[in-house]
């Protein structure tokens, strides 16, 4: 894939203004281009689904000139989509998967470039803390950010206390830092990215769709809920957790939408000892994860619970008391500091998790111009600015790497097996 360049959305003053006072960013800013010129070679897009997925590929698809209509049921951001909490974690430590830390790493790069171009803050480098990995994972993480340039540090408890006081690591035997690393804001992001998506000469519209006529192995329309079509001479089906209920003959069984419960922890007024530039976030320390405040609090998700399954339109989306409690011991466990505290926000996410957590990338089957891209498997948020980039240049046709179209393919999956029933 060819490198994304830099670009400006904002007037320049105002981009200087936000490259200058955003910490980490590496764009500078560019004057404000006009909208870019409809190709008229390319194909009518439409993307159905405005999350990490399909918000990202609509928005480079515009940059590249296509004519692009971008849907959702219920608007970016909105509180049912996979990314509609506020936060999600970028790092780039993914045991042996090499691609996946490639793509997180540049994928850092890029979210600071694109909050500089959307004029406001996105990404929180405040780094991320993994302790007492499996010994197999952790050497694989070592070796791999060796290979690629990936900075980190391997920190014993000691270390950990000296530089974090505020946190819990009694029984730590070591615990791997990647300073590249931290918190991204997730709805707001998916906001900013439609906004500049409809600013470059997009369409965002709510409404629900499904493959409509098709002939000759290519579909002509899209049908929407309201019984209108929408034609289109390529169709992307970016929709998480809906895809098995749009695109039943080839994704039942593939998708498994499960739910994740997750916490907010109030600090003591005036107390920022667990605010994002005085504490790192914590990757499975022990009984779940958790992220540092920004601006809503300190956020943990319980490990268990997340293989419940899940409905998307129609489960409540009210947390349970024990993983509350299993929330409170992480935060005995972690955060001692925050032991009393009160929970002041809370959300219940759902997953769609593919077999392998793999992504599934790839044309329908049967179908030459529908595309399917899902199977996030709770990892495709922090790569939203690689996977948009990817898609909108397999679906031109201007790059297809072997080795993402080998692990993405549909036949690279296989059905989850069917849930059995107790007796």
């Amino acid at each position: 894939m060819t490198d994304i360049g830099r670009r400006g959305l904002l007037a320049a003053g105002i981009g200087g203004a936000v490259a200058a006072g955003l910490s980490g960013g590496r764009a500078e800013a560019e004057s404000k281009p006009r909208a870019p010129a409809i190709n008229r070679k390319l194909p009518d897009i439409v993307v159905v689904g405005a999350g990490a997925f399909g918000a990202w590929t609509a928005l480079e698809l515009r940059e590249r000139g296509a004519r692009v209509t971008l849907l959702d049921s219920y608007g970016a951001g909105n509180a049912r989509a996979t990314s509609g909490d506020e936060t999600r974690q970028i790092r780039s430590a993914y045991a042996d998967r090499e691609i996946y830390s490639r793509w997180a790493d540049r994928a850092f790069t890029l979210w600071h470039e694109r909050q500089a171009e959307f004029g406001r803050r996105l990404i929180f480098a405040n780094g991320v803390l993994s302790p007492n990995e499996p010994i197999n994972q952790f050497e694989a993480e070592r070796r791999i950010f060796a290979k690629l340039g990936i900075p980190f540090e391997v920190l014993d408890a000691d270390e950990c206390r000296k530089r974090w006081p505020q946190g819990g690591f009694d029984g730590d035997e070591r615990a791997l830092y990647e300073p590249r690393a931290g918190t991204v804001k997730a709805r707001e992001s998916l906001i900013a990215v439609t906004e500049t998506f409809v600013a470059k000469g997009g369409e965002a519209r709510i409404a629900m769709a499904k493959p409509g006529a098709n002939a000759g192995g290519r579909i002509s329309d899209l049908a929407l809920s309201d019984g209108s079509r929408l034609s289109c001479g390529v169709a992307l089906f970016a929709c998480g957790p809906w895809l098995p209920t749009v695109l039943p003959d080839i994704l039942t069984g593939f998708v498994r939408r499960t739910r994740s419960e997750v916490f907010y922890v109030g600090s003591p007024p005036g107390d920022l000892s667990y605010h994002w530039e005085r504490f790192p976030n914590i990757w499975h320390g022990g009984g779940g994860y958790s992220l540092s405040d920004v601006d809503y609090g300190y956020k943990i998700a319980p490990g268990m619970g997340v293989n419940l399954p899940m409905d998307p339109d129609r489960d409540e989306r009210i947390v349970s008391p024990i993983m509350w409690d299993i929330a409170r011991r992480f935060v005995a466990r972690r955060t001692p500091g925050l032991v009393g505290q009160p929970m002041v926000a809370s959300r219940v996410c759902s997953l769609e998790n593919s077999d392998n957590s793999h992504f599934i990338i790839d044309r329908h089957p049967g179908l030459a111009n529908l595309w399917v891209a899902g199977g996030g498997s709770g990892h495709a948020f922090k790569m939203g600015p690689m996977t948009g980039r990817y898609i909108a240049e397999r679906i031109l046709g201007i790059a297809d790497p072997a080795e993402e179209r080998a692990l993405f393919a549909l036949s690279a999956h296989k059905p989850w097996p069917a849930p059995t029933t107790p007796a």
